[in-house]
Formats: C-alpha cells, structure tokens, sequence
C-alpha cells in the first residue's frame, strides 16, 4: 500500500520537525537564563519590535524562523500580532522552489510578504491587544535570578560534565542521535514530491513543442533544478546540525541545576511529547488524505476563473505543509495565475512552522489562520482591483 510506503517518511519527518522545535526551545531557554531574563524581557515589552522581529525571522527560507517565532510565542515572548507577523512572512519550504524555477520573482514575493507582514502584524495587535489566545499549558520563562546567579546555573564549565544524571545522560544521547542521523542523511527535512505539470518548464511562459531539443531542455532543467534542491537541503540540514550541536554543547557543560529546572522540566517533559504526537498525527492525516484526493493534481487541472482560484488557494493555505503551496508556484511560472494570487496564498501558507503551535495552543493556531485568511483575500482582492 502506498501510504504504508511513506509511514517511515512521515516518521523521519516528523522525528525532524520534533528534534528540531525542541533545539530551538532549549537555546531560546539558554540565551534567556544566561542573560538573567533581560535580553529577550527587553523584547517582550517592545511590541512595534516584535512584530518586526517576528516578520524578518519569517522570511528565513525554509521553517526554522516559523518554528522560532512560535518558540518565542510558546513562551510568552511574542504578542499574538508579532505570531501573525511571523507565519505570513513566512511560507516554508516553498521558498526554495520560488528561488529554483523563478529566482526574479522571489526578492518581489518577500518584499511583498514583509510589508503584509508589518501591515497585518502592528493591526492585529492594535484591535487584538487585550485579547489573549495562549493555552493555560504556555509558560513564561523562569529565571529566578537571585538563587541562580549565585549557582552560575546557565554559566558553562567543565566540571559540570563530571556527573552526568538521568537527564543529562538522556538529552546528550538524544543530540548525539540527532546529529548523526542528519549527518548519515537518516533525517532530512524534505521538501516532498514536487506537482509537475505537462508542458511546463523552469522558463515562465515560454511554450514549446515536444521535439527533441526541447526535451532535452526539459531533462536539463529539471537537473538543475534538482542541484539546486540538494543544495538547498544540503544548506538547511547545516543550519539544523550547528544549532544542535550548540545545544548539545550547553547540555554538556551547563549545571545541574539549569538542566534539570530548565531544560528537562520547561522543555523536555512540559513540551515533547505534544509536540511528536500533533506533529504525527497532522502529516499522518494529510498523506492519508493525499491518498485518496490529489489536491495538487486536482487544481492543476482545473483551470477555473481567478475568483475561484482565489478562493481555493486560500483554503489549501490552511494545511500546514508546503507542498500544496508548489502548485501556485507552478501556475504562476507558467503565466496561468497572477501574482496576486501567489501572494495571497504565500499570506495564509507557512509550511511547516505552525506544526508546533497546535501543540501549544490550537485556539491560537486557529485565530492566527482566520487573521491571515483575512489579509490574504483583502491582498488577492487588491490585486485584481489594481491588476497585479
């Protein structure tokens, strides 16, 4: 059975996704307790910054800056309107493929994304600023500044690795793995299989002929485009094994006390598992989904009026993976859709980076997603209004 198939691939990525949102968790514990709490408080009463903050950190391709903007979030870091900043700002992995097949097109897509961004992030906390959407279960981050300066609990030393507990024995090995399986290429953060649609080619709007020079174009392109996607993994799986093994050298050399106060009961046991399980479960649900409908075949060949594409372009932005995003990138590259309805799925799609926060707080994944459908009809409307 094809889904059985993909069961060990949506498990590698959902180990991924997992490892990698806790990495991000623990350094953002690190930086907060090794700075007695005022670097990031600083940012914490600074709204007009976070929201800034939160969309530059978006536009990181890939979903390492979504999963930071809601480790940020999770601790209470990030205002709801820097959270819509952040997930509009970013789109995923499909950043990627922008750049691959319609590298002119992506610096315009960011730019425009930003702006919605900062737009829809300062008017989100200006009308929802009262309003609170975090989950009972989200924590703000602890310090407890007197008792632990005197301990240099978030201070490194050599000594601490002396005796090694339960804990620390369990996130070093735990790291150890990590790292191995992204350097084996064990875990890898894929970008999934890519719709590819009859007649298209990398060049947008061109048509051809199927001769045999044009084939060969073909076969050269998608070559390219396949170096191109191995790099990009290649780039991103070094991003995720230096932040790891940054991590691995705090739980290292970090005292006792900070690991087991912090790391292990703020992080590990508070956050884990909810995470692995909505993570699972999500991919699960979407290729048992894909199975039997294929979203992305079933709109490629359906070439219905730009209202409806609208539409079904901000409905697919909903799910939380990239690669129904692919298909809008395609149509665009091909001269099918306009910008405008590029953009405005970009608006509502984050790939990725929202996984983490239906483990958090599914009241605010969803207020977060109805915000961004909001702004990405009212960007779609401005651009057949002003014909972009």
């Amino acid at each position: 059975m094809q889904l059985a198939h993909h069961f060990f691939d949506i498990l590698s990525s959902t180990v991924g996704i997992t490892c990698l949102v806790m990495v991000m968790m623990l350094l953002i514990e690190f930086v907060n307790v090794s700075s007695s709490g005022h670097l990031l408080e600083k940012l914490r009463h600074k709204p007009f910054w976070q929201v800034v903050v939160a969309s530059l950190l978006g536009l990181i391709p890939g979903c390492i800056g979504g999963f930071t903007v809601v480790s940020l979030y999770s601790h209470r870091l990030l205002s709801f309107g820097a959270l819509v900043a952040g997930m509009i700002s970013t789109f995923g992995d499909s950043a990627f493929l922008l750049f691959a097949i319609s590298p002119q097109t992506a610096p315009a897509l960011l730019a425009s994304l930003f702006a919605v961004a900062l737009v829809a992030g300062f008017a989100t906390h200006l009308f929802l600023k009262d309003k609170s959407f975090y989950s009972s279960d989200m924590h703000t981050l602890e310090v407890h500044e007197a008792h632990e300066h005197k301990q240099g609990s978030a201070s490194l030393s050599w000594r601490n690795i002396k005796s090694i507990s339960f804990a620390r024995a369990i996130l070093i090995f735990g790291l150890a793995l990590y790292l191995t399986a992204l350097g084996t290429g064990a875990i890898s953060h894929e970008h999934g299989s890519m719709p590819q649609m009859e007649g298209q080619t990398a060049l947008a709007g061109h048509h051809h002929t199927h001769d045999e020079s044009c084939e060969v174009h073909q076969t050269e392109a998608d070559h390219h485009h396949g170096e191109e996607e191995e790099h990009h993994l290649h780039g991103e799986n070094l991003v995720f094994g230096l932040l790891a093994l940054f991590t691995l050298v705090v739980v290292l050399f970090c005292s006792e006390h900070f690991l087991q106060e912090h790391l292990w009961e703020h992080v590990i046991k508070h956050h884990f598992l909810s995470v692995l399980l909505w993570t699972f479960g999500v991919l699960f649900a979407l290729a048992l989904l894909n199975h039997f409908v294929d979203l992305e075949h079933l709109i490629a060949e359906n070439h219905w009026m730009n209202w409806v594409l609208l539409f079904i372009a901000l409905g697919i932005g909903i799910v939380p993976e990239s690669q129904p995003q692919f298909i809008w990138i395609y149509l665009y590259a091909a001269g099918v859709i306009p910008f405008s309805i590029l953009l405005a799925s970009s608006v509502v799609q984050d790939g990725h980076g929202a996984l983490p926060l239906l483990a958090y707080s599914r009241k605010s994944f969803l207020m977060m997603k109805a915000v961004n459908i909001v702004f990405g009809l009212l960007v779609g409307l401005a651009g057949f209004a002003f014909g972009f």
